[in-house]
């Protein structure tokens, strides 16, 4: 990947364990993911392995925030609150329904300190195997639910 200023970043591709991703513990092996997912803006974040899964990651420097549990809607919300520049903003929740309040209040008030910039607003689910596994719409509609990895 050539980033901005001709400076080329790779990025090593390995398959995560199926029971540490099941059991939610793999948000810092996808934190780069989301951050290229997001267009690779500013420093790329990282987690220390020394340090615990946040309920809310959101970085200096870059576009994007990660929800982590979605009981602190409102401490999101607040730190929101007048900050520009961003343009994505995920929600780790399997509650389809609840994410579509949730994702209308998350554009109310970033698009108040961003009003040129539509804030995507995306839904991960807690079992990050099914937002990352290859083909998981026509293994879904096959019946299949078994997965041997997933990449990262």
């Amino acid at each position: 990947m050539k980033l901005r200023g001709g400076v080329n970043r790779y990025f090593k591709l390995d398959f995560l364990e199926r029971e540490r991703v099941s059991l939610r513990r793999a948000f810092r092996e996808i934190l780069p993911l989301l951050w290229l997912k997001a267009g690779a803006v500013g420093p790329r974040p990282e987690l220390k392995s020394v340090e615990p899964e946040p309920v809310l990651f959101a970085p200096e420097g870059s576009n994007f925030v990660v929800l982590l549990d979605e009981t602190r809607m409102g401490r999101l919300l607040k730190s929101l609150e007048g900050r520009t520049g961003l343009s994505q903003v995920f929600i780790v929740t399997d509650a389809d329904e609840s994410f579509k309040t949730m994702a209308q209040d998350v554009r109310e008030v970033a698009g108040k300190a961003n009003p040129s910039l539509a804030v995507a607003v995306v839904q991960l689910y807690r079992d990050y195997l099914l937002n990352f596994m290859i083909n998981k719409n026509q293994d879904r509609a096959a019946g299949h639910t078994d997965t041997q990895g997933v990449r990262a």
